[in-house]
């Protein structure tokens, strides 16, 4: 460490000054002996467990503070975003997506927030999915106090929750914009399920973009305001979403395995049973297919997928399907 003296000799003195006043009231090894008793781990940028695809943003975290499994934090990743007001629609949309990604080898990251974020934890952790939870205050608080028992779960299940905020920060309204751009450095896309035309999914969607990372939208009810930002992202090309093999194609993402563990699965959901009874013997489109359910394009588009990995379905081409078996 600097001394004091050299300090001064190389930067001008009220800035030195700032940081001298600093320095004699920070001591690291308080701060080594806090986070340990809070069983809280860190990793420093200069560290080889320094989750690779965070470190090429050029605004990534010097340290980044961390309770679960570190390894978690350098699977491929898929953020989810979305509106904490959501609706019903975004809720489905949410899961049906998520719940298509059961057996591939992913972690679902996000805000743990409420609304959307905390859809897509839950969901992950249904399929056996690993899934990491980025904070806006230290990890000594998990903020909202309603999800708590959520936080504890995605530690619990192999995965993670992770801060650039020291123990102690308190969840400030300006620590949450600049979280945004760790859920999308440590992603390969951002999902947005639903956003109001200013969000903080649209910021996460907008890192995304600055970083060259991909970016899906689910297109929603051009009467509902938690469907413009969605909207508004994909007039401005970002790629329309309704099943998974949207966003698998886009990424080149390996479909193989997620296929083998699926082939001999029966439906095993309502969407896939009501699917199934519909297409019935004949050949169908699929917009009769959604006309016929009580469920939405994104559930039957996923549900379709599975059917078609699981070697119940085929797809005939022109949106028509028919029964294998």
């Amino acid at each position: 460490m600097a001394s004091a003296s050299q300090v001064r000799k190389q930067i001008p003195k009220k800035i030195a000054d700032l940081i001298l006043e600093a320095r004699a009231e920070y001591s690291p090894e308080d701060e080594l002996e806090k986070i340990s008793k809070l069983n809280i781990g860190y990793v420093t940028n200069e560290d080889k467990e320094y989750p690779k695809l965070l470190k090429e943003i050029p605004d990534h975290p010097v340290i980044l503070y961390i309770r679960g499994d570190i390894k978690a934090l350098s699977l491929t990743s898929l953020a989810f975003v979305g509106s904490r007001k959501y609706s019903d629609y975004g809720r489905r949309s949410c899961k049906a997506l998520i719940n298509q990604m059961r057996g591939a080898d992913l972690c679902i990251v996000s805000g743990l927030a409420l609304g959307i974020d905390a859809i897509a934890h839950s969901t992950a952790l249904e399929n056996d999915l690993r899934t990491v939870g980025v904070l806006g205050c230290g990890l000594d608080r998990i903020y909202p106090v309603s999800n708590y028992q959520l936080g504890e779960k995605i530690i619990q299940s192999g995965g993670a929750i992770v801060s650039e905020y020291s123990p102690g920060t308190p969840p400030m309204k300006h620590n949450f914009p600049a979280r945004n751009r760790i859920i999308a450095g440590l992603s390969l896309g951002t999902v947005v399920v639903e956003a109001a035309e200013k969000s903080g999914a649209l910021i996460t969607a907008l890192e995304a973009l600055d970083y060259n990372r991909e970016v899906f939208a689910v297109p929603g009810n051009i009467e509902n305001e938690t469907s413009v930002g969605c909207n508004k992202l994909i007039q401005q090309g970002a790629k329309l979403t309704t099943e998974v093999t949207d966003i698998f194609q886009e990424l080149n993402f390996e479909l193989e395995n997620q296929k083998k563990k699926s082939e001999n699965i029966m439906p095993e959901n309502e969407v896939e049973v009501e699917v199934i009874k519909i297409i019935s013997g004949q050949k169908t489109h699929v917009d009769t297919i959604v006309k016929k359910s009580k469920y939405n394009i994104v559930e039957i588009s996923g549900a379709l997928t599975t059917l078609e990995m699981k070697g119940n379905l085929e797809n005939v081409g022109g949106g028509f399907w028919i029964k294998t078996k």
